[in-house]
């Protein structure tokens, strides 16, 4: 038993290491390719865009419904994308129950968010700088016991505010609102809130309920992030060739939402490809139970 329990931890750990692997090939450089490119810049214009009328420095909070659905991948690329235009840009890791940000870069640091929102001395040495990426950041630090209080705080607010004076744009990678309530919370600190939804595994009903949390936040969710696109899906960058699913549709009492929240879509993924509009996303994998006491 005791055999069988080691190696399964075992091949835990190495499908943790092979992913984190997988997901650092899809780190934005100056060897990524075209589409991917294309895809970032696309949404670096759209976010900018879509906070038009924000003075001085916007806070972006990027989430999920759930976990594996490309939300850090997605919120470093952005910052990325954006540090490339000159921007001064800080992204930190607010998901300290399962932070990403510091294995995605192979980085430690003595100090993290966690520890900062205990005590703000330790904020210069928790803020790190990518030399790469032209970017700083801040590590999730130790997982601390009461993680959606700290994101909650007054201290977090303080922290953000007092990031306005430094930085044009501060990138927070959330937790998923549909598993915690961290991001939720969060969320009503920001300027506005991208929702990373990805093809083939997003949930509507999950997504219905993560938005759903989010307006009841009052969050300012300004577009969808479309995750996952492959090769198969698309024919390539500038072509809107997604007329198989043309006929996809709203979902229910949510329609005034469906895909098309805010203004703008927004795609990326294996195949790079991006194009579509926000009202013509590919069909998402049925929930097993969609809204409680209706047919999905």
């Amino acid at each position: 038993m005791k055999d069988k329990m080691n190696n399964s931890q075992d091949s835990s750990q190495i499908q943790r290491l092979s992913k984190i692997k997988n997901d650092r090939k899809h780190i934005l450089s100056d060897k990524s390719g075209f589409y991917l490119k294309e895809a970032y810049r696309s949404l670096r214009t759209n976010v900018n865009f879509a906070l038009a009328d924000s003075e001085g420095c916007k806070v972006v909070m990027v989430t999920s419904a759930m976990q594996s659905e490309g939300k850090s991948i997605t919120a470093l690329n952005l910052a990325i994308a954006l540090a490339q235009t000159d921007e001064k840009v800080i992204i930190i890791d607010c998901d300290l129950r399962r932070p990403r940000l510091g294995r995605l870069l192979n980085l430690n640091a003595p100090a993290g968010l966690s520890g900062v929102l205990v005590d703000f001395h330790k904020l210069d040495a928790a803020i790190l700088h990518s030399n790469e990426h032209n970017l700083d950041l801040i590590l999730a630090g130790d997982i601390p016991p009461n993680p959606a209080e700290l994101l909650a705080s007054s201290r977090m607010q303080k922290l953000l505010e007092q990031l306005r004076g430094k930085y044009d744009y501060v990138i927070l990678d959330s937790p998923p609102v549909d598993l915690v309530v961290d991001g939720v919370a969060l969320s009503s600190f920001c300027d506005g809130v991208l929702f990373v939804v990805r093809a083939h595994q997003s949930e509507r009903g999950a997504v219905i309920h993560g938005i759903d949390q989010l307006k009841y936040a009052e969050a300012n969710v300004i577009g969808f992030v479309f995750n996952g696109v492959t090769s198969e899906t698309t024919s390539g960058y500038g072509k809107y060739r997604y007329r198989k699913y043309a006929k996809y549709g709203r979902y229910g009492k949510y329609k005034r939402y469906g895909y098309g929240y805010g203004r703008y879509g927004y795609g990326y993924g294996y195949g790079y490809g991006y194009g579509y509009s926000s009202r013509s996303l590919p069909k998402m994998k049925k929930p097993h139970s969609d809204v409680p006491g209706k047919k999905p």
